[in-house]
């Protein structure tokens, strides 16, 4: 089983969305929202674009004899190998949780392959603000348990309970799960 950066992303968000994203039932491509988030983080730090290339890592969990191997993938926009630092552009606060996960993930990911991190930054450059974000081990242990919760979630046979539709009124999901029952 593979879990990558954005199923984390996704399981802080809606677990249904997690779910149809990894059985490849895949809506993005339909949203101007998550189009518009891809052309900030291309046009706020184009020179970024020439200096460095996406970071690919993944960490294969050790098994235990009841699980199946889990593959821990990302695929890292900027590290600043120098400086340790992770950098990772967002369109806008409103998900802030999810997003201090999907960072504090590449940093656990990172130190699982003995890489030197210092810290991660959210960059939010329609706000222009950044924040600060670290990993220490409450936050290792909350990772962990987070992908065991994902694993279990994506194993089942059928898919989770959509949420209330005030939550889902961005979600490229939304006509998705909403049609016809709005």
């Amino acid at each position: 089983m593979n879990i990558n950066a954005t199923l984390l992303n996704y399981y802080q968000l809606c677990h249904r969305k997690m779910w149809l994203h990894y059985h490849v039932i895949r809506m993005e491509h339909t949203s101007e929202v998550v189009y518009e988030g891809k052309l900030i983080g291309e046009e706020s730090y184009p020179f970024r674009a020439d200096k460095n290339e996406e970071l690919e890592i993944s960490y294969t969990m050790p098994e235990s004899a009841a699980k199946k191997e889990v593959v821990l993938t990302a695929k890292i926009d900027f590290f600043d190998a120098k400086r340790g630092i992770v950098h990772e552009t967002k369109k806008s606060a409103a998900k802030e949780w999810a997003h201090v996960a999907q960072v504090q993930f590449y940093l656990y990911l990172l130190k699982k392959n003995g890489v030197e991190v210092s810290h991660g930054v959210i960059e939010y450059p329609k706000l222009r603000q950044t924040e600060r974000v670290t990993l220490d081990e409450e936050d290792v242990l909350r990772i962990e348990a987070s992908i065991e919760k994902i694993r279990e979630i994506l194993e089942q046979e059928q898919c989770p309970p959509r949420l209330p539709i005030s939550k889902c009124k961005a979600c490229s999901y939304f006509e998705f799960c909403w049609v016809g029952d709005e």
